[in-house]
């Protein structure tokens, strides 16, 4: 159990490009699998089981969000980066989120906003030990 809060609750160190990669699936597919539980106890019919769906929802949220910004911080450190960034990766990601939704002129505008989420994944951390930690496995 210390090892699964290390890997998705943790805030210190750094973290090379693909286990940051795979924990993030591992996340989104626990996320989705919790996720499918509430719309069984929101179908249910009872008031009870809607109130438990809710807290199942919010629940599921909270750790989706602490674990997808502790993976991204990580992240940031093997970049050479304050985990302060996150602020500013946030905002893109979030506003790539929104402009996707739109007409194809502000989908345009999003796809700089979504090389974000592509350097973060893609770009080779720091070679040799930073301020953050040795260099990840």
């Amino acid at each position: 159990m210390s090892t699964l809060l290390d890997h998705y609750f943790s805030f210190h160190g750094r973290l090379a490009r693909l286990p940051f990669f795979i924990r993030g699936i591992y996340l989104v597919i626990a996320a989705v699998v919790l996720f499918f539980v509430s719309v069984a106890l929101f179908s249910n019919g009872g008031r009870i089981w809607w109130w438990l769906g809710l807290i199942e929802v919010i629940v599921c949220l909270s750790v989706l969000g602490v674990g997808s910004v502790s993976l991204i911080v990580r992240r940031l450190h093997d970049l050479g980066f304050s985990g302060y960034h996150v602020i500013w990766v946030g905002a893109a990601e979030l506003g790539s989120t929104v402009l996707s939704y739109g007409p194809p002129v502000l989908m345009l505008l999003a796809l700089p906003l979504a090389a974000v989420d592509l350097w973060l994944t893609f770009w080779p951390g720091m070679a040799s030990a930073n301020r953050f930690g040795a260099m990840p496995d």
